[in-house]
């Protein structure tokens, strides 16, 4: 199946996301050493455009729309995501691709379409002059579907689990946040195992709030959502019987750690419904 096409314009007036100081340096340059040490990891830039119709595995070619005009990186959609404020694409980045983009760019010349302020869909001419660049650099895009044939695909597919299992990237940050970066049963404080838990199961971007969720070192992530372990009213957990003499057992009864923020708390009724479908409950 065909790759859609989707060209992203890098400029003081479009989206992106490069650093956490705000910095408006954007020249491919500055980019690509972004894209370098990003290149194990989902990287998000945010979107205006677009956000209903891009897919996980579309091709996303980075457009300097001033004043070079010309496509100079590659990656590819692992999830779109929405944070009560923005709209969020996480990439992977190719970064060979990239480099040899970088030092010889596709002009605007040669595929025409113009993408100043958004992400715009390609259309059917550049689609081709982007297929052609693939092929000619003989440069395969991964695939989300059917078996993994490839290191990249194995690549997207490991960076798109890392995405789903921790959480939407944006829910997940605001729960780093609010739990200052720590377990809230275990306090433990290695970013890589803390994912984010909805309480009340994810049912759109609406329930991406950090009243909904719990960030929970990823074994507690997952007895969680099997309703192995839970919340009491008093803000203590709940283990369940089906975990007597396990390691878990010795956390029954411990109070959980509460956001310095009023509204990041819990919701004690998301907790109490979720607590009610505790499996093999205390007696």
């Amino acid at each position: 199946m065909p790759a859609t096409h989707w060209i992203y314009p890098t400029n003081e007036q479009s989206y992106y996301s490069l650093d956490t100081q705000g910095n408006i340096e954007v020249s491919p340059q500055t980019v690509l050493h972004h894209i370098r040490r990003m290149r194990d990891e989902a990287d998000q830039w945010l979107l205006t455009t677009g956000f209903r119709q891009m897919r996980p595995g579309d091709a996303i070619w980075i457009y300097a729309s001033n004043p070079h005009q010309y496509i100079y990186a590659l990656a590819q959609a692992v999830d779109v995501d929405h944070d009560g404020e923005r709209w969020l694409i996480s990439l992977a980045w190719d970064l060979a691709a990239t480099e040899r983009l970088i030092s010889d760019p596709i002009p605007r010349s040669m595929f025409g379409q113009v993408a100043r302020t958004a992400a715009v869909r390609a259309d059917q001419h550049t689609s081709k002059v982007l297929d052609d660049w693939l092929t000619s650099q003989k440069v395969t895009l991964a695939t989300l579907s059917g078996e993994p044939g490839s290191d990249e695909d194995l690549r997207l597919r490991t960076l798109r689990s890392i995405v789903l299992r921790q959480g939407q990237p944006a829910f997940r940050r605001r729960l780093l946040d609010a739990y200052d970066g720590q377990c809230a049963v275990t306090g433990e404080r290695v970013e890589g195992v803390l994912e984010a838990a909805h309480i009340g199961g994810y049912k759109g971007a609406h329930t991406n709030r950090p009243d909904n969720g719990l960030l929970l070192r990823s074994d507690l992530h997952a007895l969680f959502d099997l309703h192995l372990i839970g919340v009491d009213r008093d803000g203590k957990l709940v283990v369940s019987e089906s975990l007597a003499g396990s390691t878990y057992a010795k956390l029954h009864g411990k109070p959980l750690f509460v956001p310095h923020r009023p509204q990041d708390r819990p919701l004690k009724r998301s907790l109490a419904a979720h607590l009610r479908l505790l499996s093999k409950p205390h007696k």
